[in-house]
C-alpha cells in the first residue's frame, strides 16, 4: 500500500507543477510591468483627449458646432478620462493573478483530499493489500519448499484476516469467499472452511470443483467421515465430471467403508491413472488399494475373480481370416474397440500376429490408451481387427480390415466375430 500512496502522492505533485508554475511565472511578470504599463496607459489617454479637444476647438471655429455643443463634449471627453484613469488607477491594486494562484491551490488540495476520502469509501486498496499479501505468501511459501521448510501458517492466517475485512464490507465477492476456504484449509481450519465453501456453492450452485473441495472440507471436518452430505457432494460431482480426482478419491472411501472393495480399488486406481503414479497423495492411494485387496482376499476373493471384477467392461472378439486375404504370418494384427458414433480413436487395444489366427481376443477397459476414453464412455461400440503392412497403428492403404457392429456395452456378453477380408485403398 505505500508504494500505491506514494505513487498517488507524485502523480499530485507533478500535476500541481504543471498547472501552477504557469500562474506563478506569469503573476510575478504582471507585477514587475503593472506600473510602467499604468503609466503608458495613462499617457496615451491624455494624448487622445488633447486630440478631442483640439478637434472641437476646430469645429467651433468653422462654426459647425456652436458653443453650447463645444461646452457638452469637451465635458464628456473630460468625465471619459476621468474615468479612464480611475480603471486603469485600479489596476494597480488588482490582485487577481495572485488570488488565483491561491485559489488554485486550495481547489487542488481539497481535490485531492475529497478524492482520497471517496477512495477509501469507494477504492480498491484493501483489494490491492490482499493482492499483495497473497503475492508476498506465495514467494515465501516457495522459498520455504525449495529449503525444505514447512511455510509458515501465520501468512495464511493473515491473508485469512484481510480477506474476512474485505467480505464485511463486500460479502458478495465470490473469488474471495473461495479463497478465504482454500486459506481455512491450508491452516487446517475446516470448520470455517466449510462455512466459506458454503458461501460459494450458494453463489455458484453448479461447479463441480467447489462441490468437491465441499465435500473434502466436510469430510475432514467430520473427522474423515462420511457423511450423507459428502456422499450427496460426491455423486453431484461424478455425475458432471467423471474424472474429479478429489471426489473419486472420496467415492473410494465410500466404497471403502460399505466394504466394496473392488469398487474402492477401482476409484483409486482411476484416481492414480489420472494424477500420475509418483505424487505423494498417489503412494497413499496405493497403500489403500493393497490394503482393500487384502480384505478382499481374507473375505473369500480371489485372483481370477478380481481379475474380472476389475476389469469392467469388457468385449470378447474372436478374430479370423478370411479366404484370398495376403498377409505373411509375422504380420501385426491390431485389434481393437471404437465408438460406434463419434471419435475413431481405439476405446481398448490390443495385437496379435497372424500366425495365431484363428483366435479369441479379451478387450477389456484396462487397454483404454487414455483414461478419459475407455469402454466405460460409451455405450456401443465397433469392433475392428486390422492386418497393418509395416506394424502402424494407423490404416494405411494395402492393410486387411474386418469389422462388426454396433455391440452393446450394457447388455451383450456374448463373444462377437469379426473376420479379416477387406482390403483397404485408401
Amino acid at each position: 500500500m505505500m508504494s500505491l500512496w506514494l505513487g498517488v502522492v507524485l502523480l499530485c505533485a507533478l500535476a500541481a507543477v504543471f498547472v501552477l508554475w504557469p500562474l506563478v511565472r506569469h503573476g510575478n511578470r504582471a507585477t514587475e510591468n503593472t506600473e510602467e504599463q499604468i503609466a503608458d496607459r495613462l499617457a496615451e489617454n491624455i494624448r487622445l483627449f488633447h486630440e478631442h479637444i483640439a478637434e472641437l476647438e476646430s469645429q467651433l471655429a468653422a462654426g459647425r458646432i456652436d458653443q453650447v455643443q463645444f461646452d457638452q463634449l469637451k465635458l464628456e471627453q473630460e468625465r471619459a478620462l476621468l474615468a479612464d484613469e480611475t480603471d486603469i488607477r485600479a489596476l494597480k491594486h488588482n490582485r487577481i493573478v495572485r488570488v488565483g494562484f491561491k485559489t488554485l491551490s486550495v481547489i487542488a488540495l481539497a481535490v485531492i483530499v475529497v478524492a482520497w476520502s471517496f477512495y477509501q469509501h469507494l477504492g480498491s486498496s484493501a483489494d490491492v493489500e490482499i493482492r499483495q499479501a497473497q503475492e508476498r505468501k506465495l514467494a515465501l511459501d516457495e522459498a520455504d519448499y525449495k529449503a525444505g521448510r514447512t511455510p509458515d501458517p501465520e501468512r495464511a492466517r493473515e491473508l485469512a484476516r484481510l480477506i474476512k475485512e474485505r467480505l464485511t464490507d463486500n460479502p458478495e465477492q465470490l473469488q474471495y469467499w473461495f479463497f478465504l476456504a482454500r486459506m481455512q484449509m491450508e491452516v487446517n481450519d475446516f470448520t470455517s472452511a466449510v462455512e466459506a465453501y458454503q458461501q460459494v456453492l450458494a453463489r455458484d450452485q453448479e461447479s463441480p470443483m467447489v462441490m468437491a473441495e465441499l465435500a473434502q472440507a466436510t469430510f475432514l471436518r467430520d473427522g474423515n467421515k462420511m457423511s450423507p452430505l459428502v456422499s450427496d457432494l460426491v455423486a453431484r460431482v461424478l455425475s458432471v465430471e467423471p474424472n474429479n480426482t478429489m471426489a473419486l478419491g472420496l467415492a473410494g472411501i465410500e466404497a471403502f467403508g460399505k466394504q466394496d472393495y473392488i469398487g474402492a480399488i477401482k476409484a483409486w486406481r482411476r484416481t492414480i491413472n489420472l494424477t500420475g503414479e509418483n505424487t505423494s497423495g498417489s503412494q497413499a492411494l496405493q497403500a489403500g488399494i493393497e490394503r482393500a485387496t487384502g480384505l478382499y482376499f481374507a473375505a473369500g476373493g480371489t485372483k481370477e475373480s478380481l481379475a474380472e471384477a476389475l476389469a469392467g467392461r469388457q468385449v470378447i472378439v474372436s478374430v479370423s481370416l478370411g479366404d484370398g486375404v495376403d498377409a505373411r504370418p509375422d504380420q501385426v494384427v491390431f485389434v481393437y474397440a471404437r465408438a460406434w458414433q463419434g471419435a475413431k480413436m481405439p476405446l481398448a487395444i490390443t495385437r496379435v500376429k497372424v500366425s495365431e489366427l484363428p483366435k479369441q481376443v479379451l478387450l477389456t477397459e484396462s487397454m483404454a490408451m487414455t483414461p478419459e476414453m475407455s469402454l466405460a464412455s460409451v455405450d456401443a461400440v465397433e469392433v475392428v481387427a486390422r492386418i497393418s503392412q509395416n506394424a502402424s497403428a494407423t490404416a494405411q492403404p494395402g492393410d486387411w480390415q474386418g469389422s462388426f457392429g454396433p455391440v452393446d456395452m450394457k447388455s451383450s456378453s456374448d463373444a462377437v466375430s469379426v473376420k479379416i477380408d477387406q482390403k483397404l485403398t485408401q
